[in-house]
């Protein structure tokens, strides 16, 4: 009895979901993922042979269950047609669409934002406050800052390869990774949003990679997605610390997409794009290289 009732306070002790990994299909070349309280969003390239600059309607976003559970399959109610980076604002779900932003009420699916951008791969996405929100376009390496209330549009540089975004609000730091030239030679830079330069800044001993996602990890951390890893088979995620600038970094599938870090639990929501999966696992259960 005591073995049973100790087995009961593991069980309860490992977390929200009760699992140290879990691996969710039936999605289309996932590319982003998103938690929002108790949902997760998941944007689909779509289709048999995903293309992410064709623009053919096939494209949806994914609603489901923190714990992994799909609610709906595609939950939007406007057409999409190879959605990316999401981003949350008021109860508004916003994905980069190739060559437009495009926004969802949360609760319905209904259409409820769009905004045209002269673009050939918009990428992802990422908050800055209740009127703003960053994204990137991958082909020209911009990175532009999107007022919502009156659409209007801030340039704020240009990175090699251009793909994912996050904010520190506490410092006002903007953070990009890039994919380099020609899917190699990716790097992590920075700027001060509130500087009205057009200059990202290369992290100090910043690695190298063919870089996808990245989030804040905690204050002093970055959190981001390597397609490849360069020492050893698939793919990686790093943690880069700002203030001793040295990397850790851990060994995942190959093609790990826009990811989305939990804080509190320690989780971390890896969308696998070459096996139509979602991973969901506690950062420090990975094998470090």
């Amino acid at each position: 009895m005591k073995n049973r009732y100790l087995a009961l306070s593991l069980f309860l002790l490992s977390g929200y979901s009760g699992f140290a990994q879990q691996t969710v299909t039936g999605f289309e070349a996932p590319e982003s993922v998103i938690k929002s309280g108790d949902k997760l969003f998941v944007s689909n390239i779509g289709g048999s042979k995903p293309d992410p600059m064709a623009l053919d309607s096939n494209g949806f976003i994914t609603e489901l269950s923190v714990d992994g559970k799909i609610i709906h399959q595609k939950f939007q109610k406007g057409v999409l047609n190879a959605p990316k980076g999401l981003a949350i604002v008021k109860d508004i779900l916003y994905t980069a669409d190739i060559n437009r932003v495009v926004g969802f009420n949360m609760y319905n699916g209904e259409q409820v934002f769009e905004l045209g951008i002269p673009a050939i791969m918009l990428n992802d996405l990422c908050t800055v406050d209740d009127k703003h929100i960053c994204v990137s376009e991958t082909m020209s390496g911009r990175v532009m800052l999107i007022d919502l209330t009156d659409k209007s549009i801030r340039f704020l540089g240009t990175i090699t390869g251009a793909n994912g975004v996050t904010y520190d609000e506490k410092s006002g730091m903007l953070y990009a990774v890039g994919m380099g030239v020609n899917m190699a030679g990716g790097k992590i830079y920075g700027r001060d949003i509130k500087n009205q330069d057009t200059l990202f800044h290369e992290l100090q001993n910043s690695p190298t990679g063919i870089f996808d996602g990245v989030e804040m990890y905690d204050r002093h951390h970055l959190l981001a997605s390597d397609w490849v890893s360069f020492t050893g088979p698939g793919g990686r995620l790093i943690v880069y610390d700002l203030d001793n600038h040295s990397t850790v970094s851990y060994q995942v599938h190959t093609g790990p997409a826009d990811i989305t870090y939990d804080q509190k639990s320690g989780t971390v929501y890896i969308p696998e794009m070459m096996k139509n999966s979602l991973l969901i696992q506690k950062l420090k259960t990975f094998k470090t290289e």
